[in-house]
């Protein structure tokens, strides 16, 4: 989920009760019965393909825990009705250690197969229910609600040139030991990602916009904050929101407990 360089600018800054960082936005076939390695969990998406027209290439990606991940499905992948992709993860790492309903997201893009620009998307915003294990998926299909985007959706409107996307993490005060956080912003498959000092007021960074094409209006995007510190509820929370309008700035509130 053709690059144009963009100048983007990522700016944190850390009040007694929330935290603001910005960032500039622009793998692996399951087999049913295949073991899931010690301190390992999968996400496995299975992707319904009946609506697409003759798809040729799909970008699939993952976020949980801190990490991101992507994997491209094309020629025998899309052969069949439903795509199923597993994506493995660590159960621990430095920021945070997978526990139950900690959330995740998964998007899989259309894909124009010369030009490799986004045709449509579906994406949905899930919670960890086995932190140790197999936790299935379904992508494309069933209606559109609060976590799902339902079937794939095509993007048509306005483009949106070099957005920020402003991360807002409530809710820090009172927490001990407060130490890194990491915050992630992803549209149109492409992530942007800054591990927070929080004791440090400025970071500064130079990324490019998404490779799937321009960002308009109607693409979804996601926020996700991984940590420790942010237990008790989830040691990583995600949010969503379609962009609705043409300007620079794109709030969203990644942790609002």
């Amino acid at each position: 989920m053709y690059k144009f360089q963009v100048n983007n600018k990522v700016l944190f800054s850390l009040f007694f009760v929330s935290v603001a960082l910005v960032l500039f936005s622009s793998s692996v076939i399951v087999f049913p019965n295949q073991a899931i390695a010690a301190g390992k969990f999968t996400i496995n998406p299975k992707i319904n393909l009946k609506k697409l027209n003759n798809p040729q290439k799909l970008q699939v990606v993952a976020y949980s825990t801190g990490q991101n991940k992507t994997k491209y499905l094309t020629g025998n992948d899309l052969n069949s009705n439903t795509a199923t992709v597993t994506f493995q993860f660590n159960q621990k790492n430095d920021l945070v250690t997978a526990v139950h309903s900690d959330e995740y997201f998964v998007c899989a893009y259309d894909l124009n197969p010369q030009t490799n620009e986004m045709k449509s998307y579906s994406c949905i915003e899930g919670n960890l229910e086995n932190p140790s294990g197999k936790n299935r998926v379904d992508i494309g299909s069933g209606p559109v609600v609060t976590l799902s985007t339902g079937p794939f959706k095509p993007v048509n409107g306005a483009e949106i040139k070099n957005p920020t996307i402003v991360v807002w993490i409530k809710n820090l005060a009172g927490k001990k030991h407060l130490k890194d956080i990491k915050a992630v912003a992803m549209i149109k498959g492409e992530f942007k990602s800054k591990i927070i000092d929080a004791r440090k007021m400025l970071e500064k960074s130079k990324d490019n916009t998404p490779e799937i094409g321009p960002i308009r209006m109607g693409d979804l995007f996601f926020a996700c904050v991984s940590a420790n510190v942010l237990k008790p509820v989830e040691g990583t929370e995600c949010e969503h929101r379609v962009t609705q309008h043409t300007g620079h700035i794109h709030n969203i509130v990644a942790r609002h407990d």
